[in-house]
């Protein structure tokens, strides 16, 4: 039997509106979230109470292509209100890269079938195996620290003389990303828990 005429065609159409709304609820809640800072470093980056969870939680509601691009919209927001600017580099690798890269995420989603068939987008999170979502965070939170490292290796080069400015970056960052990484974590996993389907008995 065919699908009436009204339902198969605008099936791609309410994706991309549902994408786009959720996407910008998840912006705008990561950006009040990132507010919140439990560290701040002097030369860039802190650890904030989970502002990374919207961006990477839209990653896995609707895969790399939006989880990139919300997640780049997200860093430009970043740099707009509250920009730090360590050199030349650091306004394209802090910003559109290290926070688009949280898109990486989308690569542990749902098949694309079937989580277009969930129209909850919390569900579609639960469809996820627990132990996907804890590698998700990990590779996203990874793509961002390295973007980070690199614009640091610029950054500490005229200032860390003598040392190995790739150690000094990689301890620099990790001293706050790791941390965030292992919040998110803890807020998302949950999360994914309750929302995951129930086995029919």
């Amino acid at each position: 039997m065919s699908k009436p005429v009204g339902t198969a065609q605008p099936a791609k159409y309410r994706e991309a509106i549902l994408a786009t709304a959720t996407g910008g609820m998840a912006i705008a809640l990561g950006t009040l979230l990132s507010v919140f800072t439990v560290i701040k470093m002097p030369q860039g980056g802190s650890l904030t109470i989970g502002s990374m969870l919207p961006v990477i939680f839209c990653a896995l509601a609707f895969g790399t292509g939006w989880g990139f691009g919300i997640a780049a919209v997200y860093g430009v927001l970043q740099f707009i209100i509250a920009p730090f600017i360590a050199h030349w580099a650091s306004i394209v690798l802090d910003y559109p890269v290290a926070f688009g890269l949280l898109g990486l995420a989308g690569l542990f989603a749902a098949p694309a079938a079937e989580r277009q068939d969930e129209r909850n987008i919390l569900k579609r999170v639960g469809q996820i195996q627990p132990w996907r979502i804890i590698i998700a965070v990990v590779v996203a939170m990874l793509g961002r620290f390295l973007a980070h490292v690199l614009s640091g290796v610029v950054f500490f080069a005229s200032y860390a003389e003598g040392k190995n400015v790739w150690l000094y970056s990689l301890g620099y960052n990790g001293s706050y990303m790791v941390p965030e990484m292992v919040v998110t974590s803890i807020l998302l996993l949950p999360l994914a828990l309750v929302f995951r389907p129930r086995r029919r008995s």
